[in-house]
């Protein structure tokens, strides 16, 4: 398949989650579980930018012919490090500068509409919501995961906030090839303003969101924003 199919059907499958997102009247993710108040409680901020890490660019291999085919042969170039991957579901994120390091589970729907979220129990997994995009794909793959536990307010997602722009999120997939994305920013957007367009709309390259909750109220115990970390493709490998 060539990559204009490629990115043809992976920002119609962006278009769709989008759509579908909206037409559930969802405007928030309910991340955050009824436990104790974080110590410390994340904070509502936009990350401000940091250095940007040379991304890991794939070498050759190391024993090539000794005519190359790619110098007489454009179409036999191989394909930018940065360049969208074929269709492959999520099952392992990791986050090094937060320590986090977890599988994933696809998410669908409730009955309401409003997207599945993962188990809150300790040591759950965290979840890709399987309407969207697959992590590499065109489009903008969505990555869910709570702020705290069911008997812990230290979750997958608890130090989300502290992710900042130029940090590195790898996907691990079934096929066994690992997607790097670089940070570009992080929001926080409050739950009931939730600017569903923005985070959900079409990307026209391989893009990624990782969502949990944020802003814990002492007095409700519950969570009135919303964290989204947006990141795009930079490179891809084998999985180790």
């Amino acid at each position: 398949m060539g990559s204009e199919t490629s990115s043809r059907r992976g920002r119609l499958v962006a278009s769709a989650a989008a759509a579908m997102l909206l037409a559930g009247g969802i405007t928030a993710i309910g991340l955050g579980l009824h436990a104790e108040p974080p110590n410390p409680s994340p904070t509502s901020r936009v990350t401000a930018a940091a250095p940007s890490p040379d991304p890991t660019i794939q070498a050759p291999p190391a024993s090539q012919a000794a005519v190359d085919p790619a110098a007489t042969d454009p179409t036999m170039l191989p394909a930018p490090p940065d360049a969208a991957l074929p269709a492959s579901v999520p099952v392992r994120v990791q986050v090094p500068s937060i320590g986090v390091d977890a599988g994933l589970i696809p998410l669908g729907k409730q009955a309401n509409g409003e997207i599945q979220t993962p188990s809150g129990e300790p040591g759950s997994p965290g979840g890709w919501y399987q309407d969207s995009p697959t992590p590499g794909q065109t489009g903008s793959a969505i990555i869910l995961g709570h702020v705290n536990a069911t008997n812990s307010d230290v979750g997958l997602f608890y130090r989300l906030h502290e992710v900042t722009p130029g940090q590195d999120i790898t996907i691990t997939r079934a096929d066994h090839t690992a997607a790097v994305f670089t940070v570009d920013k992080v929001d926080v957007y409050r739950k009931a303003t939730f600017p569903t367009i923005e985070v959900y709309q079409n990307a026209d390259r391989p893009e990624v969101r990782l969502i949990t909750c944020g802003g814990y109220n002492p007095a409700t115990r519950e969570y009135l924003d919303n964290t989204v970390v947006y990141a795009h493709l930079t490179s891809s490998h084998p999985a180790s």
